[in-house]
């Protein structure tokens, strides 16, 4: 994640490629799963009225990729959501469903991340793909050469 250094004062909005996440907030929310503070409805950024720096503050954090973002299921389980638009990535859905099927799942040359859900926006062109969150390995936590090696 990057910090969002364009919104420093009061009354910003958030950068266009962030918006469609906020007016999907709701919509996930109602399914399950909770964005990021910062794309609450009516969200106003906590270094605005607080005296913390931007980069001390949680909601100061962008997505680097326009298209996935990090949620909370209700379980308290951390996910991806993968945004898909229907028209342009066409057989991206079934492709996933297929991989993430028992027959492929359980293959051992299979390394692709399993779905845990996949939701489709009612009167649109969109979908998300509901995926577990994973980390970078650059902060994977490896002690041993052997952790290297089995991961």
């Amino acid at each position: 994640m990057a910090y969002a250094l364009e919104l420093e004062s009061e009354g910003d909005d958030l950068p266009s490629y962030e918006i469609f996440w906020r007016d999907h907030y709701e919509y996930l929310k109602d399914r399950g799963y909770t964005l990021r503070r910062r794309y609450e409805p009516g969200w106003t950024p906590s270094w605005v009225y607080g005296n913390k720096d931007l980069v001390e503050c949680e909601d100061s954090c962008v997505p680097n990729h326009w298209v996935v973002l990090d949620a909370t299921r209700d379980d308290g389980t951390y996910v991806t959501l993968k945004r898909v638009d229907l028209i342009r990535a066409t057989q991206e859905i079934e492709i996933v469903k297929l991989l993430s099927s028992p027959e492929f799942a359980e293959d051992p040359k299979n390394h692709c991340v399993p779905i845990l859900d996949i939701i489709e926006v009612d009167g649109s062109n969109s979908a998300f793909i509901v995926m577990p969150l994973l980390f970078f390995t650059g902060f994977a936590p490896f002690e041993t050469i052997g952790e290297v090696l089995e991961y």
